[in-house]
């Protein structure tokens, strides 16, 4: 017979001995689960969200199993998963009480970007002459799933359930999941942080469409013989895009959206061979490169959803949206979404139980314009930049130089991306 954990909105219960069990590492097994909100998904973005909420008062189920995390070798080895977080995330993790945590040996602030397009003209943004203390800090998705991880750890009312989702039905005043190691959770909110692949997403019956690049990005780091001084650079060029973010010490990370055919030469290089290979591409900005582990590649797609949130079910990150990496802004469409999802659930009425769709609209709404305009940006600059024609290709850079030139626009982009 299976026990229940019962809860209340702001006094969490303890958990009885029979409600779960440990495996072999110390995670809680759900048998069953009575709670306020389950979170699906243990990346970056679950993890925040359920932080979030737990901090909150409210009781959380944080269910999946814990992603793979880097662990270096070394004070130059670096993860191949290097995200550009705008200041906009970096206020988030702030809130949550960990981005103090986070070792700053190994974050990397970004004071000025260089954008060229394929005929040399550039268009450049310049943290100080925004008014800002940077355009970004470059990091490691290992180094932030440590940090939220030790805080949902250490946080009260969290409780964690390794197992995935197995199915999910929706009722009118709860959610039901079943787990895969045949555990039960009940919540009145269920939130899909579950990633471009979301089980959430497929089991509430959420439309989706997906497009996919043909395009392929290539990833890993490298030493640099130059200096980067916080810079980061970006060409578009015949090849796809290619950027080199700025890491601690004299070291940079690639990411090469190159075609697909393209892509498979770069990864089946030696690692000597693609760092040779990269530095000709850029222009030898940073000078000779030396490999810092392998590449890694990632076919690049953009997902369009049909819904934010329908009654008990809201989305949250790769699972309500996948944009293209050319502006780095992914993760921080994620970490947008769940600042204004905590925000809207701190703020709701009293008597309204977090799981009600008039709530969830709210969030929904928010939501919409800032991941379209994302969306429609990323798209654009994808497809206009991958067409080879010569008058295609004048305007284009004709295009950067004049943004460059004009100083409020310049700067409205700016501020835009700080997020």
């Amino acid at each position: 017979m299976r026990a229940l954990i019962s809860c209340t909105d702001h006094q969490p219960a303890a958990p009885s001995p029979q409600a779960s069990r440990r495996d072999e590492r110390g995670l809680l097994q759900a048998l069953e689960i009575n709670t306020e909100i389950a979170v699906v998904g243990a990346g970056v973005v679950g993890l925040a969200t359920a932080l979030g909420l737990a901090q909150l008062g409210l009781r959380v189920a944080l269910i999946g199993p814990p992603p793979r995390r880097h662990e270096p070798a070394s004070a130059d080895s670096f993860d191949t998963r290097i995200y550009a977080l705008a200041p906009g995330a970096v206020a988030l993790l702030e809130r949550l009480e960990v981005w103090p945590q986070v070792d700053a040996r190994r974050m990397q602030p970004v004071a000025r970007m260089r954008v060229f397009g394929d005929a040399g003209d550039e268009l450049s943004f310049d943290a100080y002459g925004a008014g800002a203390e940077r355009l970004a800090t470059i990091g490691e998705e290992s180094e932030l799933l440590r940090v939220l991880s030790v805080g949902v750890q250490l946080a009260a009312g969290i409780e964690r359930c390794p197992a995935g989702l197995r199915a999910m039905s929706v009722e009118p005043r709860a959610a039901q999941i079943e787990l895969d190691d045949g555990g039960r959770v009940r919540a009145r909110l269920v939130i899909g942080a579950d990633g471009a692949q979301s089980a959430v997403r497929a089991a509430a019956g959420i439309a989706f469409e997906t497009f996919a690049y043909p395009h392929t990005a290539v990833v890993a780091n490298f030493a640099c013989a130059q200096r980067h001084d916080g810079v980061a650079w970006q060409w578009f060029c015949d090849e796809g895009v290619v950027a080199l973010l700025p890491l601690p010490g004299a070291a940079a990370s690639l990411v090469w959206s190159a075609p697909h055919a393209l892509a498979q030469t770069l990864l089946a290089l030696p690692p000597a061979q693609l760092a040779g290979r990269v530095a000709q591409r850029s222009r030898q900005a940073l000078g000779a490169l030396e490999p810092l582990g392998g590449a890694a590649g990632f076919p690049l797609k953009r997902l369009t959803v049909g819904r934010l949130a329908l009654p008990r079910v809201a989305l949250v990150g790769d699972a309500a949206h996948v944009v293209h990496p050319l502006a780095g802004q992914g993760l921080n469409l994620g970490l947008q979404d769940v600042a204004t999802l905590l925000a809207v659930i701190g703020a709701r009425e009293g008597w309204r139980d977090p799981g009600d769709l008039a709530l969830l609209r709210r969030y929904e709404r928010q939501r919409a314009e800032a991941i379209g305009l994302i969306r429609l940006t990323t798209d654009a600059l994808a497809r206009l930049f991958a067409v080879d024609d010569p008058l295609l290709r004048a305007a284009r850079n004709r295009g950067l130089d004049l943004v460059n030139r004009i100083g409020p626009l310049k700067n409205a982009l700016i501020h835009h991306a700080l997020g």
